[in-house]
This record gives C-alpha cells, structure tokens and sequence, in this order.
C-alpha cells in the first residue's frame, strides 16, 4: 500500500476546530477501571533513554509543499544529500545528530512496515526512496534517521504477508472488520489503515515493527495521530472511527514493552493526554503537549486561544501553555515536552527567536530544527552554553502552573554538577520587569550569575535575579555557587 499522512485534512480541521471551547475541560478525566499501568516500566527510565533530542526535521520542506499544493510531495535523494551536508557542517558540531521524515510525503511497504519514502519525482508513478539507502547517506556522515510511522498503522502492497511470530495469520487480518469489530464512529474513513489491537497477531506485528526499525539502524519514531485511534476526535470534529480506549492503551502498553526491547525511542504525537497522561507518561519518551506549528511564529508560540486547556488533543493550542501545563508530568527518568518544530524564520525579532529555542531547553524538551536557516537565524541552534542543558539531561519547571501569571512566565532547574539555570521569559506585548526571589526555589547564599545567551559574566546575586525582559524576549541565567 502507498501511504499518504493526509496533512491536508488534519490541517482543514485544525483550522475549523481551533477557536472552539465547546471541550474545555480539566485534563484530569479518569477513564481506566483498572490502573493500565500495572507491570510496566517508563520507557524513560531505560538506560541511555533519558534525554531529549536536538534533531532536523523535513517538516518545513513539505509543508511548504503542501500548501503550494504541489502534489505529490517529495523529499528526493538529491534533496536527501543537501539536508545531509547541512545537517553535518551546520548543526551536528552542536549535537544534533538525527534528521526526521514527516507525513506529508508517501510512505510504502512490502508485508506490513515501511521500507519506502516519498517518491523521486512529481509523479504519483515514479519510485520511491528505500529508506535502507537513506540510512546508508546518513551513517556515511555520522548521523542517523529517524521515521515518521506508527505501530498502529499497516502499510502493505501484500496484504497475505504472514506477521512475523504468528502461525500464519496475515497482516491484512489487522484491519477492520465492519462485520465483527465494534468502533465508535463506524460511519467513518479508516484512514490510517489501523491496526485493531483486539485482533489476533496484534502484538506481535506491535513487536515485529520495533524490530523492522532496530534491525534497520532507525531508533526514533515519531508516533502521530493518536486521537483518532482512540476515540476518532480531533478537538470538536469527528475524523475517524475511532477504536477505542480498550484497544488504544493495550497498543501503548506494548509500545512500552517493546520499544524497550529493541531499544528505540518513542516521540508520541496528538494524544488526548487522558488521566494526566496515566499511559503515555509509559509509553513514550516525550509527547507533544500542543497543536501544530504549521507556519510557525509568535502567535502559534504563545497566544492562540492562551489560557485554554482541554480534556482532549490538543490540550493546548500553544507551545508556551503546553510546557507550562504538562510541567506536572515531566522530569528526569520522566516522559520529556514536545513543543514542535521550530521554524525560526517565522519570528519577528531575536528576542522572539531566542524565546522560542529557549523554552523547551528550560522545560528539558527537544531542539527540532526544520527548514534551512543560514546566517544570523542559524546562530541561534548554536548556542552551544544553552544546548549544554541538553547535554546534562536538563528539566527546569516554572514556578507555578499558572498560565497568565508571571510566575508561569519564571522557569529553574538545577543541573548534575549542582549550578541552576533560570529563565525569565515576557510573553506580554510591553517590556516587563521580572524577578524571581531566590528563597522561592530553595536557594541560599551568594551565586555567580552568567548570561547564557549574552555569554557574559554578570557578577554576583544573593537575594533575587530581576531584570527589565523585553517583549517577548527571555532572559537566561546560570548560577554557579561563589567561593
């Protein structure tokens, strides 16, 4: 089967529902009759799995494509050799050592996973690129690949290929039956090709995908609309047939077993998030916590439909809110925030642009990069004093869990050697004085204090950290205890 992710309808009622409140409800709905956590362990708690990524992502290439209308998107392997080289002489000296496939491009296989992606030309007929061959590109540069795809989904030209570790049953048994499988809306499209995790074979093929990818070298999967597995929502909108709590959190709870078995990291995409996240905080190693970035920009960031937080996908409409929202879930040996893709070309200024690499370094998320900013724009995922939060496995909080007040605007953390990092964000529209008192968050005494993106040294503090934040902007700070 050829597989396109269908951008063009998510986004269509991204843009319908995005305004409505009709959901707004607390995240904290109980929806188990049993703890579905019993038994597992948080993927996050696996050796060499604490961490956040700092990756390029292919997201803004097609995108841009998509909204050209430019059908079908490609990613060709010329295309493939110049993100490459970018990617090497521009970010990999800074620690980003993976590049990212999206949904906008076609995505194929054989017996059940993908082996294909994108096709080569402007031509739905044209062939598609192994995705074997674009490991081989990246490994010759010292990088590695990381897939766009879902255990949940089948991707098949034989739908009579066996699932590996079964007595014969075929991968095109995983589907729905309309004759014996109850959903919720079955008037519905099944788009994705789902896999019913009620059917025989379920779990195994849920293992034989983690192992397709291990065995490939690929160790990153970026899973993607999970709400309309689940229930088939999409904030108000009913999109698809949705199969399910039941199914939904059996298939989690082998994403846990197995991705820990073959070693992959699990990057979770448009869940509901339900009971404070009680199965995804297992399951995956980070989770998006708002909606998409689309053209990117201030007010994706920060101010579209701010202060509102739903009881379903997406929680919340901005990244700011999201990581202020989610702080409760998140630490280290914990599930890490995903605020999105950047697309630092979209910001109006640098202290917008510097708010948004920011943010999800103080929260302890990921660097996804995208696009192919050079210059100036550049700089700003080379801040190698900011990326050395990554590095330690850094995860700050704000002060509080407040989304309009200024103590939601305060983020800290403390790194393994001991120093803290604070931020001082301003999402307001005026300059802003912040400060924080140091008693606040437990500190005492005297502390050096270094501007991490001035890289200066601003001498000592011993009762609070202030300063005039432009609109906006952020200030951060590392204290260091003085002799």
């Amino acid at each position: 089967m050829k597989k396109y992710i269908l951008a063009s309808l998510a986004f269509a009622t991204l843009l319908s529902g995005c305004n409505s409140n009709e959901w707004d409800v607390t995240s904290d709905l109980s929806v188990d009759k049993t703890d579905p956590t019993i038994g597992l362990t948080p993927v996050a708690e696996k050796p060499g799995m604490d961490y956040a990524p700092l990756y390029w992502s292919l997201y803004g290439n097609l995108y841009d494509q998509e909204q050209a209308r430019s059908f079908p998107n490609i990613f060709t392997p010329d295309d493939w050799d110049t993100a490459i080289d970018y990617v090497a002489t521009n970010l990999k000296p800074y620690g980003y050592d993976m590049l990212v496939t999206d949904g906008f491009a076609s995505m194929s296989g054989e017996n059940g996973y993908m082996t294909r992606y994108s096709h080569t030309q402007k031509d739905n007929n044209s062939p598609e690129v192994r995705l074997s061959d674009i490991v081989a590109k990246l490994s010759a540069k010292g990088l590695k690949l990381g897939v766009y795809d879902s255990p949940f989904w089948l991707h098949y030209d034989n739908g009579d290929a066996v699932i590996p570790g079964t007595d014969g049953i075929k991968v095109s048994s995983l589907r729905f039956n309309p004759k014996t499988d109850k959903v919720l809306h079955p008037e519905k499209e099944d788009y994705f090709w789902w896999v019913n995790t009620s059917h025989p074979g379920a779990e195994q093929f849920f293992e034989g995908f983690f192992k397709h990818y291990a065995d490939l070298g690929v160790h990153f999967v970026r899973m993607d609309f999970l709400s309309w597995y689940e229930d088939g929502m999409n904030y108000t909108d009913v999109i698809d047939k949705g199969y399910g709590r039941e199914n939904y959190v059996r298939g989690m709870q082998w994403i846990c077993k197995y991705a820990q078995k073959y070693g992959v990291y699990v990057s979770l995409v448009m869940p509901h998030l339900k009971d404070n996240a009680i199965i995804e905080k297992y399951a995956g190693n980070m989770v998006r916590i708002d909606a998409d970035a689309l053209k990117g920009g201030w007010f994706r960031f920060s101010e579209n439909n701010r202060g509102n937080i739903r009881g379903g996908w997406p929680n919340s409409e901005t990244a700011f809110d999201g990581f202020v929202n989610w702080s409760k879930i998140s630490g280290r040996k914990k599930i890490r925030l995903d605020g999105d893709f950047i697309r630092i070309g979209s910001y109006a200024n640098d202290d917008e642009k510097m708010s948004v690499v920011s943010l999800p370094l103080m929260a302890g998320g990921p660097v996804a990069a995208t696009d192919m900013p050079t210059g100036h724009d550049l700089s700003f995922f080379q801040n190698a004093e900011l990326l050395a939060l990554q590095k330690d496995g850094f995860v700050g909080q704000p002060v509080a869990r407040d989304l309009w007040n200024t103590d939601g605007e305060m983020w800290y953390g403390q790194m393994k050697d001991g120093s803290w990092v604070i931020g001082l964000f301003n999402r307001s529209e005026d300059t802003a004085l912040r400060s924080l008192e140091l008693s606040r968050i437990g500190l005492t005494g005297t502390w050096n204090v270094r501007d991490l993106w001035k890289h200066a040294d601003e001498g000592k503090v011993s009762e609070k950290i202030e300063a005039s934040v432009p609109s906006h902007g952020c200030k951060i700070v590392k204290l260091t205890k003085a002799n």
